[in-house]
């Protein structure tokens, strides 16, 4: 009986460590995914405030905030850098064409977000 309350033991301390890398793949996945989709969305939004020419002193500050939002999300260099990098070239992409919707709205959008940068 002790023998097998032995295995059963060692089977389930096995089996913690086994997930217990795969948790923490998980979670630094999801934490990736929070960055680049931040780094999206808020390139999508200052790309499109290029495109529709709002002040460029009001763009640069937003982009100062997502490059904070970004440090704040990064666990490390690595992660801050792939933020910024992918930021940066969505920002170039989304600069060159008419937003979704037109100027209008991305505009009415990004005046809200420069307002309450928290609701991003």
């Amino acid at each position: 009986m002790s023998r097998f309350i032995t295995l059963l033991i060692s089977g389930c301390a096995l089996t913690l460590v086994a997930i217990m890398p795969a948790q923490a793949q998980n979670a630094k996945d999801q934490r990736e995914a929070r960055i680049i989709d931040t780094a999206r969305q808020s390139a999508l939004l200052a790309g499109g405030a290029r495109f529709c020419r709002i002040d460029s002193e009001t763009i640069d500050e937003f982009i100062g905030l997502t490059d904070a939002r970004i440090a704040v999300l990064a666990r490390d260099d690595y992660e801050k850098i792939m933020g910024k990098l992918e930021f940066k070239n969505m920002l170039t992409a989304h600069s060159a064409k008419m937003p979704e919707g037109g100027c209008e709205p991305l505009i009415a959008r990004f005046n809200t977000m420069m307002r309450n940068p928290n609701q991003r």
